[in-house]
């Protein structure tokens, strides 16, 4: 159970509030200074090759692996690295033992990461259904179990959609595929230490992130959390001396697979990324995903309240069930919300323009007063 202590206190650990109100965490996370720090130390241990080889560098990454179990609802053992999303999802699809004349199904309009992995699977003869949106432009669960058919082997999408922040309901779909033996792999990098999840009894089969945005923990790092029973249905696609229980002094070369997630890890594991990750996780655990949902959406419902005041449409949709800590609203015209993004940067606002309006994304840092910032540069509609 996470401890809160205090907006106050988590803002001293981000320098850029001294000079920006930053709500553009779905774009890109900064360090905290205990990260700058840990990395810093890193980079100086290396310097001296002896001490690189000491206790941290085993300890690192079992504490990391620890406290993304924690924030899944998983287990330690459950947790592998990967470089990024792109290779978490390339892991999970390669894995599916897919044949020819079996499809996977995506909603349109995904992010890029989640899609090309299981494009790449028509080259043998799967087939890739992309499931269209509902009339608001919404994901449609009724219609994603409308495309699934005998042939299917597995849905991959987002938790959190990057457009918008609509948030999908993991166990509605993992229920839905779960019984129909469907795979079902989830996107996480938009959710994962800023919303709860829990993979216990959900029926999804993984969920992949990226480090660099809620994580904190720039690039080339993130997780895959398989659920308990999942790791043996996903076939180990490629290997290394990480992947399987003999020392590297054995020559024997045996296939004897290690046990949990740990089998699809090959070699080298990026130690700098994990001692970044590392230390943002112990200040994202310390806040912890109940928290930091509760607080973002008090301030997107400031947030809400000001731009409909001043003239703008919302473009999120503000139902419980499907908000998250994204919002996105728009003038109704995509050059004029572009002038916005610019201009609220000019005034040190940082947000971003996505393909729906303007894109506002705060994180358990922030406090009324960046909204009140961002209302005050905001022009009426």
């Amino acid at each position: 159970m996470a401890q809160m202590i205090g907006t106050d206190t988590f803002r001293t650990e981000f320098p850029v509030t001294r000079e920006w109100s930053y709500m553009n965490h779905a774009a890109y996370g900064p360090f905290p200074t205990r990260t700058v720090a840990a990395v810093r130390a890193w980079a100086e241990g290396i310097a001296y090759a002896p001490t690189f080889f000491g206790p941290d560098r085993e300890r690192i990454p079992v504490e990391a692996a620890e406290m993304i179990a924690q924030l899944a609802g998983g287990r330690a053992d459950q947790v592998a690295w990967v470089a990024s999303l792109a290779d978490g999802m390339n892991l999970l699809g390669l894995g599916l033992r897919a044949k020819a004349g079996d499809n996977v199904l995506i909603p349109v309009d995904e992010f890029p990461s989640v899609v090309y992995p299981f494009l790449n699977l028509t080259r043998q003869g799967v087939e890739l259904r992309y499931v269209e949106k509902d009339e608001q432009g919404r994901t449609d669960l009724s219609r994603i179990e409308a495309a699934m058919d005998d042939r299917t082997r597995a849905v991959a999408i987002s938790h959190v959609e990057y457009m918008d922040g609509f948030r999908n309901d993991l166990h509605a779909l993992g229920a839905l595929c779960r019984g129909r033996g469907i795979e079902l792999f989830v996107d996480a990098t938009q959710s994962l230490g800023a919303q709860p999840i829990n993979l216990d009894g959900s029926g999804v089969t993984a969920i992949a992130a990226h480090g660099y945005k809620w994580l904190m923990a720039g690039f080339g790092i993130g997780p895959v959390v398989f659920a308990d029973d999942a790791v043996e249905r996903i076939d180990v696609t490629y290997a290394g001396r990480l992947s399987v229980k003999s020392g590297f002094e054995d020559h024997d070369y045996s296939l004897d697979w290690r046990d949990g997630a740990a089998r699809f890890q090959t070699g080298g594991l990026n130690v700098l990324g994990l001692t970044g990750l590392h230390a943002s996780l112990t200040l994202i655990t310390e806040a912890g995903p109940q928290w930091t949902r509760k607080h973002t959406l008090g301030l997107l419902d400031q947030l809400v309240e000001g731009v409909q005041q001043s003239g703008y449409e919302v473009a999120s949709d503000l139902r419980p069930e499907h908000r998250s800590q994204i919002l996105t609203f728009t003038s109704g015209d995509l050059k004029r919300d572009d002038d916005i993004v610019k201009a609220l940067d000019r005034a040190n606002i940082a947000v971003t323009l996505r393909g729906r309006g303007v894109r506002v994304s705060p994180y358990f840092y922030n406090d009324e007063s960046d909204i009140e910032r961002l209302l005050e540069a905001l022009p009426p509609r």
